[in-house]
């Protein structure tokens, strides 16, 4: 199984590397590019091909349709048939912007297709909320709308070089591996040749000047994926006569916890400010991040980190129990969110006090030469250029004195 996996996860990264330049060659020809002028939340100065999910979906469909036989996973035709569906909207909203009333009513689509008719979905809640096994009929609608978030989620972090493309690759390879320890074949190739695909694309996305973007249809694709992942390794886990994992929707989260925490937070703030919470801003964590003065790739790689370090977390206190290892998780993740807002409002209180001293400086500055020159006219004989720098120094000083 093994073999089969690595062989997937090479194949799918090969045939990525080698699709995403054509995508960017066609994308030329065609004018079919992301132009930054047209939106001013853009973050880049070119107009570069946003196709690239054309590519990771190709590569992915293909591979996983050649490696997976019906018996490793036996719902293949709906995943696929609801990817390919998840993927076609969102490659339309790349190409001509759809209304978002369309987009929301296709996820729901998508989501319909696995929740009912592949019946992959959520059960049980574990607890939480005092909740253990559910009704299908909330499991339904449960399942539906966690589909949708996390699909809409992988999206709104789509926002720099390389963010979503390793994050997603991050995530797919720990559920790929947690697949392989619970020996669930299917799911675990299924994983691997979505990272191979992204690795493929990374090539050209993750650098300092990307060549492609991923795009709605690729990022969409993820999302469900990534959402379908999600509710597999959760209900497959429960199945077991003895859990392999314990507190397996916490671990979840903690894999999951940027694109999920991210999403909250902006919805929360949105509505907060009495805003529709699909309205866009720049108030994402990688905008945080990018008016601190870290550069894209810093980014990337402080919140892939960040990451990798609730993952561990996750693993590590996993035997806690599912609600208090959900709620430390949350709980960490506000802290930090808490402590980066503190530094952001020191760093730009530091940055308005020093603009303020160097326009007060520059303005007593112009005082002092033209009180000097104006000494000039009326005694140009008693004043020398040492006796100008002496009135600047006391001038300043004054100010100091004053300012203090």
């Amino acid at each position: 199984m093994l073999n089969e996996i690595l062989l997937a996860f090479c194949l799918s990264a090969i045939v990525s590397w080698f699709t995403v330049p054509a995508i960017i060659k066609i994308a030329f020809q065609k004018r079919l590019l992301d132009d930054p002028s047209f939106e001013e939340r853009k973050i880049h100065h070119h107009s570069i091909p946003n196709l690239g999910g054309v590519a990771v979906f190709s590569a992915f469909a293909l591979v996983s349709t050649l490696m997976i036989r019906s018996e490793m996973l036996p719902n293949a035709n709906y995943i696929f048939a609801a990817a390919l569906l998840i993927f076609s909207i969102g490659l339309k909203d790349d190409l001509i912007a759809l209304d978002p009333y369309k987009k929301f009513a296709a996820q729901f689509i998508t989501s319909f297709i696995v929740v009912y008719l592949a019946d992959i979905r959520f059960t049980s809640f574990y607890g939480v909320f005092g909740m253990y096994d559910i009704s299908p009929q909330l499991s339904y609608i449960f399942t539906s709308f966690f589909v949708v978030f996390i699909i809409n989620a992988f999206n709104l972090i789509d926002g720099v070089n390389g963010l979503l493309g390793t994050l997603a690759t991050f995530i797919s390879i720990t559920f790929g591996t947690l697949f392989l320890i619970m020996n669930q074949a299917g799911w675990a190739v299924l994983s691997f040749c979505l990272a191979g695909s992204l690795v493929g694309f990374l090539r050209f996305n993750f650098i300092k000047r990307a060549r492609v973007f991923m795009g709605d249809g690729g990022a969409y694709t993820i999302g469900f994926i990534l959402a379908l992942l999600s509710i597999s390794f959760v209900e497959i886990n429960k199945q077991q006569a003895v859990p392999t994992f314990e507190s397996a929707p916490a671990l979840v989260l903690a894999i999951m916890i940027i694109p999920i925490f991210d999403t909250f937070r902006v919805f929360a703030k949105r509505i907060i400010s009495g805003k529709s919470p699909f309205y866009p801003d720049r108030n994402h964590l990688h905008h945080r991040f990018l008016n601190m003065g870290l550069s894209h790739h810093q980014t990337t790689l402080t919140l892939l980190f960040s990451t990798v370090a609730f993952t561990v977390l996750g693993f590590v206190l996993r035997t806690i129990g599912t609600i208090e290892l959900m709620l430390l998780i949350l709980f960490t993740a506000q802290f930090i969110n808490y402590s980066l807002w503190l530094y952001d409002s020191r760093m730009r209180l530091i940055l308005h006090n020093r603009r303020m001293a160097e326009a007060s400086f520059q303005n007593q500055k112009i005082i002092s030469d033209t009180t000097f020159d104006k000494i000039m006219e009326e005694e140009p004989s008693s004043f020398t250029t040492t006796t100008k720098e002496n009135l600047t120094q006391e001038l300043l000083r004054e100010l100091e004195k004053r300012k203090n």
